[in-house]
Formats: C-alpha cells, sequence, structure tokens
C-alpha cells in the first residue's frame, strides 16, 4: 500500500550515446570529482573564521606603591645683611667658666690712666659657631680702618682667607693663630704688621697685650680656653707713678667675645687681670703637633 512504481527502463532500449554518457557521470560520481552540496563553497573564496580560543589573562601581581622618600624640611639660608647681633649657632662646648678674680686696686700715689678703642658700629658677632675667628678679624679691620662692615658675606669672605692661610692643616673647621695674623695683615691692606706671637711666661704674653695697644692705638686677638675661642682686646686700664713713668701697673683689660652667649663679654666688658688670666689659658691643640703647644699666644703688632 502505497505509491505505484515507474517500469525501470531496460539497459537494452537505451540509445548507445545516453548509454556512454551516463556511464561517464556514475564513474566520476564514484570518485567525487563532482561538486556536492556540501563541498560548494570554495575555501580560497571564503575561509573559514580563524578559531580563537579564550585565554585567561593572568592577573598581575599587585605592586607595591613605593613609598615617597622623606623631604628634608628645608634649613632657612643666612640672608647676608649689615645689621648687627645676628643669632649665632650653637656654642661650642669649652669648660665652664671661671670665677671672676679680684679687681685690682691702682698702688697709692699712682695715675690711673685708660685707653678705650671701643667703637659700637665696628663690633661684630659670629655667624656661625665656629666662625669666632673671622668675627674678631671682621671687628679688628672695622676699628683700624674706621669702617662698619658687619656683614655676613665680608665674614665668610674672612673664614676662606684665615682657614686658607692657616699654618696646619685640621680636621676641623677652626682656624690657628697664623691664619688669623695674615687676615689681618690682609684685609687691612697690607698696612699692619700683625703676627701670631707665643709666651712661656703668661705674665709678659699680658703686658704684652697692653704694651700693643698702647703703641699702635689698635686692637689685639687673643685665643682663650685652651685655644678653642677667640676674644678682642679693645683697650685697658694701668696705674703709672706720675714720678716715674716706667713704673706702671697692669689693672685689667677691654675684652670683647664674638659668640656672645652668657659667658662672652659682649659688646665688651672690663676684666681685672686676674679674671683674665682665669680665661687666657696655655694654647693646645689636640689633632696634632703645633708650634705654639702649652704657650700663651697673642695676635699683635
Amino acid at each position: 500500500m502505497g505509491m505505484p512504481v515507474a517500469p525501470r527502463p531496460s539497459v537494452s532500449a537505451t540509445p548507445p550515446r545516453l548509454r556512454w554518457l551516463l556511464a561517464a557521470g556514475l564513474a566520476m560520481a564514484a570518485t567525487g570529482a563532482l561538486p556536492w552540496p556540501a563541498a560548494a563553497a570554495d575555501p580560497s573564496e571564503n575561509p573559514p573564521a580563524p578559531i580563537v580560543e579564550a585565554t585567561a589573562t593572568p592577573t598581575p601581581e599587585p605592586t607595591a606603591t613605593p613609598a615617597p622618600e622623606p623631604t628634608a624640611t628645608p634649613t632657612q639660608a643666612i640672608t647676608p645683611q649689615s645689621t648687627p647681633d645676628p643669632t649665632p649657632d650653637p656654642t661650642p662646648a669649652p669648660t665652664a667658666a671661671p670665677t671672676p678674680g679680684p679687681t685690682a686696686t691702682p698702688p697709692p700715689g699712682t695715675t690711673v690712666s685708660r685707653l678705650l678703642l671701643y667703637r659700637r658700629t665696628a663690633m661684630t658677632r659670629q655667624y656661625t659657631s665656629y666662625w669666632c675667628v673671622p668675627a674678631a678679624t671682621q671687628t679688628m679691620v672695622n676699628l683700624i680702618r674706621g669702617t662698619n662692615d658687619r656683614t655676613y658675606a665680608t665674614q665668610r669672605r674672612m673664614y676662606y682667607v684665615t682657614r686658607y692661610h692657616n699654618r696646619y692643616t685640621y680636621k676641623t673647621r677652626g682656624n690657628d693663630p697664623a691664619g688669623w695674623a695674615y687676615s689681618l695683615r690682609y684685609f687691612t691692606r697690607w698696612k699692619t704688621s700683625y703676627q701670631a706671637r707665643s709666651y712661656t711666661n703668661k705674665t709678659q704674653a699680658i703686658n704684652a697685650i697692653a704694651d700693643s695697644i698702647a703703641r699702635t692705638h689698635q686692637p689685639v686677638g687673643v685665643p682663650v680656653w685652651g685655644g678653642t675661642h677667640a676674644w678682642v682686646v679693645v683697650g685697658y686700664r694701668r696705674a703709672t707713678d706720675p714720678n716715674d713713668p716706667s713704673k706702671r701697673t697692669l689693672l685689667g683689660l677691654y675684652v670683647s667675645g664674638p659668640l656672645a652667649s652668657p659667658r662672652d663679654p659682649w659688646v665688651y666688658e672690663y676684666m681685672s687681670v686676674a679674671t683674665f688670666r682665669l680665661n687666657f689659658t696655655r694654647y693646645h691643640e689636640w689633632q696634632r703637633r703645633v708650634i705654639w703647644e702649652g704657650r700663651w699666644v697673642i695676635i699683635s703688632q
């Protein structure tokens, strides 16, 4: 029960030419030479899209954010200025201040004289804790030349000139008596004859300070506290026998200390010889051997 099947024509009924064409077509179909519908698309004309495999993107390891480097707090630069009384750096640590000595009493029948070179606008404080020699030089040059230069720039220049002409080389930033004497000659335009002079006797050294001031009317530099600090002697008081001027007694000295600390005589201070002797001690250099070791040193003409 279905559709009737049409009778199949016999091969013998097919014409010879048609039989040859049917045979050729069957042979080609058997070898796959025909473009079957499944292979109808030419790969060269429409290439298949490439297959992209989904590859997991690796998660980068977290990179630690570098901590910012600490920024140094800028220090306030020292501005060169011509006004006095700069704020000095921390004080070096010398020995404790000595107790003032007794005040000298003039001998009976003597005449007391005073010589004071002090001029307020000439006095200079040191701008750093180790510029005591340049500051003392600046004060002395002002007194000698009649100038009022208290600037940072000049004091800095005096430091480098002194440092360059020290007799010895030091690891620290201080200066020595030879460099100090050279700077005084240099900055007074070679019109002075300052030298570093040393003594084995303290009394002779102190009298030489007063004698130099009396002779030249110019100040004297003095290393104090074992050579760790610098003072300027700007005058003296002296008792003289009116009947014999050669008989003189030094009563005291006027001294200025550029550090201006509580123990430094700023702007200047009168000291009896006894008090001055307590501060004016033997020169000592702990870094190396120097020619002034164990002596009393002054910078005078």
